[in-house]
């Protein structure tokens, strides 16, 4: 398999050559057959490439399944909140099925632990997992992450042959380099074992689906289906985990690297749950105008320290820009996300930072981050959703020049703060209808809540723009 690589460009480099000499057909053939018919290197190439290529997928496939998941919607009223249906008549829920694929990726006492996406599984009451076309079982989710789209689900491995053979091997997704071959294994529309393959187009890639990006970008078709299954590299490693696409594009599909993927399988299987390192900022990126300003080449710059948290003890200042973490060069605000993130709770980090033109180092004991312990900044109405709220005075409501409910923090990466709600928002109405105090704004949204929809509409005043923002509740 080692010389897979070589073996395909090769015969690409022979293939273009024979192309564009623009010579007659019959010279051709006679240029591809010898005295003893022996088939030239062209040949050879060819279809050792093919062996490899159906090694690889033959190798790979049986720790490839399909998931196919059971969820309970509640039905919204059709005819709208202004009216209601009577006590106590309540439209029925009804059962959504959705598809998706997952890899095996470890099997111990009798059972196997699949790695798929979370969106896959969310909210479902029942899961079945195919392996074959004569082989299915029932799965229980071990445990999942919103923030990165990775679910675990256990499956009973009794009466399945050769159990230990099917666990996939996982490569190092640190080691990626753009240009290399991949090939995608999954169920899009619900064809099993699909094939397809492509090269990694980019690496890095932020596109907006989750909290902490870093995805391989892959010109590998992708498509509904394929969400948790493996990307392969050509040692038949699996090196991401499919995730999404862009509806509107062709070749665009995107992977979670496995390593990132692999750390947070490893805490659902042990725990139930993902732990995150936590500092309390929120950070931006340095754009080149503000670089220049700042007298800085890259990095991120601090916007904002949470009262109480880990940056606030510290000694870390709103303007500080990140350069360095560890000593490891900060280049955007992913990277310093996904290293703090990956910071076991407790630990010491030394932050590089540049201060009024001047370097520095900080050292940071990095926390738990809030929304997996206790959140005690956020009241009870608001704890769910991680805002934290207060009624405006008369004299800021004359200086905003509206009434609204005031948004004085928000948890970092709580369903708020992914919604883009900020500190200093002022919330003025929730579905088109005006509130002016914190439990007008509460009671919509529990309104909200009760006729079951998952998302509400708020209209923001932010500076002197107001903007309309849809905050999630689940």
């Amino acid at each position: 398999m080692r010389r897979l690589k070589m073996l395909f460009l090769s015969s690409l480099v022979l293939a273009s050559f024979l192309l564009f000499t623009g010579c007659k057909a019959q010279k051709v053939q006679a240029q591809m057959e010898r005295s003893d018919s022996t088939p030239l290197v062209k040949s050879d190439l060819l279809s050792e490439f093919q062996n490899e290529l159906t090694q690889i997928v033959d190798k790979v496939s049986p720790s490839v399944v399909t998931i196919f998941a059971t969820q309970e919607v509640q039905m919204q009223n059709p005819f709208g909140e202004e009216f209601p249906f009577p006590f106590p008549f309540q439209m029925p829920p009804q059962e959504r099925r959705s598809l998706g694929s997952g890899v095996i990726i470890d099997y111990k006492s009798d059972k196997f632990y699949i790695l798929t996406n979370n969106h896959v599984v969310q909210n479902a009451k029942a899961i079945k997992v195919r392996f074959d076309e004569h082989t299915e079982k029932r799965g229980r989710i071990v445990g999942t992450d919103p923030k990165t789209d990775i679910a675990v689900v256990e499956v009973d491995a009794k009466g399945i042959s050769d159990p230990q053979q099917r666990v996939a091997r996982l490569g190092d997704s640190d080691k990626l380099k753009v240009g290399q071959l991949v090939i995608a294994i999954g169920n899009p529309y619900g064809l099993e074992r699909t094939v397809t393959m492509g090269v990694i187009s980019a690496l890095k890639r932020s596109i907006g689906v989750t909290q902490y990006e870093s995805f391989i970008q892959t010109d590998a078709p992708i498509n509904p289906g394929n969400s948790g299954g493996p990307l392969v590299n050509i040692r038949g490693e699996v090196i991401g985990i499919n995730t999404a696409i862009v509806a509107e594009g062709q070749g665009l599909g995107f992977a979670i690297p496995i390593n990132l993927a692999k750390w947070v399988a490893d805490q659902l299987i042990a725990k139930g749950k993902v732990t995150r390192g936590w500092l309390g900022v929120v950070i931006q990126e340095v754009t080149p105008d503000m670089a220049e300003t700042l007298g800085v080449k890259e990095g991120v710059i601090i916007a904002q320290v949470m009262p109480s948290s880990p940056a606030e003890k510290a000694g870390l200042k709103v303007g500080d820009v990140v350069i360095a973490i560890n000593d490891e060069k900060v280049s955007s605000v992913r990277d310093l996300q996904l290293k703090v993130m990956k910071t076991p709770p407790g630990k010491e980090i030394t932050l590089t930072i540049v201060r009024n033109g001047k370097e520095e180092k900080i050292r940071v004991k990095v926390e738990a981050m809030p929304e997996e312990v206790k959140i005690s900044q956020a009241g009870p109405e608001a704890q769910d959703i991680g805002l934290v709220l207060r009624d405006m005075t008369p004299d800021e409501e004359r200086r905003a020049g509206v009434k609204g409910v005031y948004v004085s923090g928000v948890v970092p990466g709580s369903l708020a703060y992914q919604s883009g709600i900020r500190p200093g928002d002022i919330i003025i109405s929730v579905n088109n209808r005006a509130v002016g105090t914190k439990s007008e704004l509460m009671q919509a949204i529990d309104s909200a809540r009760r006729l079951g929809r998952d998302k509400v509409l708020l209209l923001i005043r932010r500076g002197d723009t107001n903007l309309y923002i849809v905050l999630n509740l689940r």
